[in-house]
């Protein structure tokens, strides 16, 4: 989003360059021709059909006329059976008798040569008035296209940039999740041949260690879970099953779902949603997911004690819903990229996670034609809040 309001920025600030540019080099080419190049043309040149003293319509048109005088007479000696000089006679009438006298009573007291001559130098100064008139633009069109080409030239090497970028995060993800799964995958098969050899024999012994073995498989679980979730939201052909549902009763549902982890880091929860209902065609599976990934991330990385708020506003036309705390800020240099995936808050090894929750996030609020962004630095009870913003639902 933000990069084709950037490109559509530059294109409007590029054309009213170019419209500038145009406008004073006509005013300046406008000056030179009327001060100095007409009164060379009608005075030494005696060629002053190109310029009337009448306004400025009239002198285009009646210099567009002189032009085609001279070409169709030019040509009309190069067409057999009689059709020259019926086009001479044409161009003649629409030409109008101005020009025509003008140009016959500058031509009558010379030899053929000498009018051959004439006609090619009035041939020469029409190309050179033309060129004049269209150099303004010739010139624009020219730095406009430079212009465009540093900036797609621009473009594309942040295009690959980001790319690497992507590569690069990939396969840290990529050596991430081998970690990630190697460690419980390490305490699994540890626990589970210790228990198959009858090596533990005590009952509570066998408890904790069968409590660990299953702890361990949902971790894994939960990371593939993940990561199928991200592959599937970002799949050719995959919908959205939407139905209509109460907005605020998801926000709440999902506050409930999350209530004893809140409990367990001692964080204080403010829910302020409206009574009424407020309605919109969603995927409630995946819509409630989105939540349930903010509340999350504000559950696990920021410290205990922290306050989080849930906050539905409702205005004309659309509504907020805003997660908020008063924890831990996120960098900048992350910040700008948090909805990216494979992009970690926290660069510690222990707590970073996948990097998707939050590009899960961003992805099913956009396939909701919703837009999501971090705030950070608040004034009030919150440092920092997700807001999603979407339409609302017509009555």
């Amino acid at each position: 989003m933000k990069e084709n309001i950037k490109l559509k920025f530059f294109l409007i600030k590029g054309f009213l360059g170019v419209l500038l540019f145009v406008a004073v080099g006509e005013m300046l080419i406008n000056i030179l021709y009327n001060y100095i190049v007409y009164p060379w043309l009608s005075d030494t040149m005696k060629v002053n059909f190109f310029l009337t003293k009448v306004s400025a319509g009239e002198s285009l048109a009646t210099f567009g006329k002189g032009i085609l005088w001279v070409i169709g007479h030019g040509l009309a000696d190069m067409i057999p059976f009689g059709i020259g000089r019926k086009l001479a006679s044409g161009v003649d009438d629409w030409a109008g008798k101005h020009i025509v006298n003008q140009l016959v009573s500058q031509t009558a007291q010379m030899t053929e040569t000498e009018q051959y001559v004439y006609f090619l130098g009035v041939l020469a100064i029409s190309f050179l008035l033309i060129l004049g008139l269209l150099l303004p633009y010739l010139l624009a069109a020219l730095g406009f296209s430079k212009m465009v080409a540093r900036k797609v030239a621009e473009l594309e090497q942040q295009e690959q940039q980001r790319r690497e970028e992507y590569d690069r995060r990939r396969n840290l993800l990529l050596s991430d999740v081998a970690h990630d799964l190697k460690t419980p995958m390490t305490a699994v098969t540890g626990y589970a041949s210790a228990l198959a050899q009858g090596e533990v024999e005590e009952p509570e012994k066998q408890q904790e260690y069968l409590h660990v073995i299953y702890n361990k498989s949902m971790q894994m679980s939960g990371l593939i879970t993940l990561l199928f979730e991200y592959v599937k939201l970002d799949s050719e052909g995959f919908t959205l099953k939407k139905t209509r549902e109460d907005i605020g009763e998801i926000l709440r549902e999902s506050v409930a779902a999350l209530y004893t982890d809140f409990e367990a880091k001692d964080m204080e929860v403010e829910v302020l949603i409206p009574e009424e209902p407020i309605f919109l065609w969603v995927d409630r599976i995946q819509f409630q997911r989105a939540i349930n990934n903010l509340l999350n991330n504000a559950v696990k990385h920021n410290p205990p004690g922290t306050s989080v708020g849930v906050i539905l506003e409702v205005e004309e036309d659309f509504f907020r819903i805003r997660i908020c705390d008063n924890g831990v800020l996120i960098p900048k240099e992350t910040a700008d990229y948090i909805f990216d995936p494979f992009v970690m808050g926290d660069e510690s090894r222990a707590s970073r996670g996948s990097g998707l929750g939050l590009s899960i996030v961003q992805k099913i609020i956009s396939m909701h034609e919703g837009e999501i962004v971090l705030q950070q630095n608040l004034t009030g009870a919150y440092q920092k809040a997700f807001v999603i913003k979407m339409k609302r639902e017509e009555e």
